[in-house]
């Protein structure tokens, strides 16, 4: 969808693909209920470090826009039911919004876990 040989984006670093990949990865796990963050979010940062002439933060920001466009579109298309929204555990859209940054992300150990009901 987003790196296919038809595409000119394609071309790109390496590790801006795999920061697009991961994040997209991370979203659509999230709207499922799986928290990949322990894994993704060093993965990502290490891929966004490799850049050239980038900051891992300034990759990020500038694959946002396609990041979110491709997960919005592989959720919209799937039937199965979502836990959220497929926002990232710990994003806080408001404090983004007013230009605090995102709240602290929450370890897995730091989850509060609900047991399934059987």
């Amino acid at each position: 969808m987003l790196h296919g040989p038809d595409n000119a984006d394609a071309a790109m670093h390496r590790g801006i693909a795999e920061v697009e990949a991961e994040s997209v990865a991370l979203m659509v796990g999230a709207a499922h209920g799986l928290a990949t963050d322990d894994y993704t979010i060093p993965y990502v940062a290490s891929w966004a470090s490799s850049v050239p002439g980038k900051t891992p933060v300034e990759v990020v920001q500038s694959t946002a826009e396609r990041v979110r466009g491709a997960a919005v579109t592989i959720l919209d298309n799937l039937d199965t039911p979502k836990i959220g929204d497929g926002n990232p555990p710990g994003l806080d859209r408001g404090a983004l919004a007013m230009g605090r940054g995102a709240a602290p992300v929450q370890t897995v150990a730091q989850r509060q876990v609900e047991p399934i009901g059987l």
